[in-house]
């Protein structure tokens, strides 16, 4: 099922406990980033906060796809249309398969997105409740579960992408741009021929949206048509009133404007899914808004991001993994099982599960996932055998220790790509990207004999099916609950 937009699918988040509305007054000015924080670490319910200090009529939803103790992915799987309590690697396999299929977005006429039109000097940021977030952040920021919308020079390739937006004055804001990211790239075709470039940024669209948003879907595809794909239906589209791009119909608020390729403001710092305000203050490119569009009482949709997890990692531990499982397997050939961005490590420390068939092979497997943009977060990469069920933390940590040998299974690489806000920079390198990966091999060596390999002690392995069988069958009964 695909929901027409946002509110459906909040109504369902209500349905299954993973939302709670906060009727009473809460401030912009940190208390709504402050009680956002305080439900990732608490794995709660989504809060729609539905009384904001000094903006009647207008809502902010925090945590939109973060884990819950009920059901740890039920957000991102009720935003697919998935049975809430579905777990990971089913949720994975979903998105491989229906991305499979591409469906373009279809145009409209009109879109409840553009209920209200505000431009030219009317414009004003501030006339929305954009919360600040972290003590200590540069500014207010109105855009953390966005998606910002832009299109090649040449105009074939439309990009949907997730950038920090924070408010520098009325109608201008920052904007955070990764150096591999692809608005980037797109955004250096017009600087190096001195163009301005168009953008919307959308807020609060459709679940589907903003997931695909955060996706590595490959430079040159367009996201509107891979959502298509997810949803079972193609993506509504309206055009803007004054740029020439089209957004989601039915969201909650668009942002139009242009992208100066001259001019720089300092935007940050923030509170970043690292767990750390690491990435400083620093000249980035601004965003002058031309229009405000929006429907009526919206919602604005945001992260209060930091020390995992939270929406970032759930999300990147679901669709980046299933990027990276489906190019090992299906393009490359490698016997991978199972790929899996552990969120609890800010998606830093990703996982493998392999048979590894001859002594090259982990190096190799290592190598082809570092130089894919999907696993470019994989600063810690540990291989193990497919027994391993590598999103469970406890076998994971287990594996790693009593497999990886301490300096032969261990391969560290310099020079290699990873994310600006990764705290463990210099200033310089920073500047750069040039970061490092390492690689933990907690696999079998290929080349052991099998009397080497130790048999495996636990329930499932060392006791026969009878007695299992006995055992199972009397759990509750013996006054145990799972």
């Amino acid at each position: 099922m695909a929901y027409p937009d946002l509110r459906a699918w909040m109504e369902d988040l209500e349905k299954h406990g993973e939302l709670v509305r906060v009727s009473r007054e809460v401030d912009w000015n940190l208390e709504v980033g402050a009680i956002t924080r305080r439900v990732y670490e608490t794995r709660g319910p989504a809060p729609l906060f539905e009384n904001i200090k000094g903006y009647p009529g207008y809502r902010i939803l925090g945590a939109p796809v973060s884990m819950s103790k009920k059901h740890p992915y039920g957000r991102v799987a009720l935003s697919m249309g998935l049975p809430v309590d579905t777990p990971h690697k089913e949720i994975m396999a979903f998105y491989l398969d229906r991305k499979k299929k591409p469906i373009p977005p279809r145009v409209v006429a009109s879109g409840s997105c553009q209920e209200n039109v505000i431009a030219g000097p009317e414009v004003d940021l501030f006339k929305l409740p954009a919360p600040y977030i972290h003590d200590g952040d540069g500014g207010r920021y109105l855009g953390t579960w966005c998606v910002v919308i832009t299109r090649e020079l040449k105009g074939g390739w439309t990009n949907y992408g997730m950038y920090r937006l924070m408010i520098h004055d009325r109608n201008h804001t920052g904007i955070n741009l990764g150096i591999v990211q692809h608005l980037n790239l797109q955004y250096q075709e017009y600087a190096r021929q001195g163009r301005p470039m168009e953008f919307a940024a959308v807020i609060g669209a459709e679940p589907v949206t903003p997931l695909i948003g955060t996706a590595s879907v490959a430079k040159g595809v367009n996201e509107a048509d891979v959502i298509g794909a997810i949803r079972g239906e193609p993506l509504d589209l309206v055009r803007c009133k004054t740029v020439d791009l089209y957004v989601p119909a039915t969201a909650e608020i668009v942002l139009e404007g242009i992208i100066d390729p001259q001019a720089r403001k300092d935007e940050g710092p923030f509170g970043e899914y690292t767990g750390y305000c690491a990435g400083g203050k620093n000249p980035r490119p601004v965003l002058e808004v031309t229009a405000i569009t929006h429907r009526n009482n919206p919602v604005i949709t945001m992260c209060s991001l930091g020390i995992p997890v939270d929406d970032v990692h759930t999300i990147d531990s679901v669709l980046c993994s299933a990027d990276i499982l489906e190019e090992l397997r299906d393009v490359k050939g490698f016997p991978v099982d199972t790929v899996y961005a552990v969120p609890e490590a800010s998606v830093h420390f990703w996982a493998i599960a392999t048979d590894v068939p001859d002594v090259t092979y982990p190096r190799r497997v290592a190598m082809a996932t570092w130089s894919m943009k999907a696993a470019r977060y994989a600063d810690y990469l540990v291989l193990v055998n497919k027994d391993v069920d590598v999103t469970n933390l406890g076998q994971l940590l287990w594996a790693m220790v009593t497999r990886a040998h301490p300096v032969r299974d261990i391969w560290p690489v310099e020079h290699l790509y990873s994310s600006l806000l990764i705290p463990w920079y210099t200033p310089d390198k920073r500047k750069t990207g040039d970061g490092a990966h390492i690689l933990i091999d907690a696999t079998w060596p290929a080349d052991w004999p099998r009397e080497w390999i130790p048999k495996v002690s636990s329930f499932e392995t060392m006791w026969p099916a009878d007695i299992k069988e006995r055992v199972l069958k009397n759990w509750e009964k013996d006054g145990f609950n799972d």
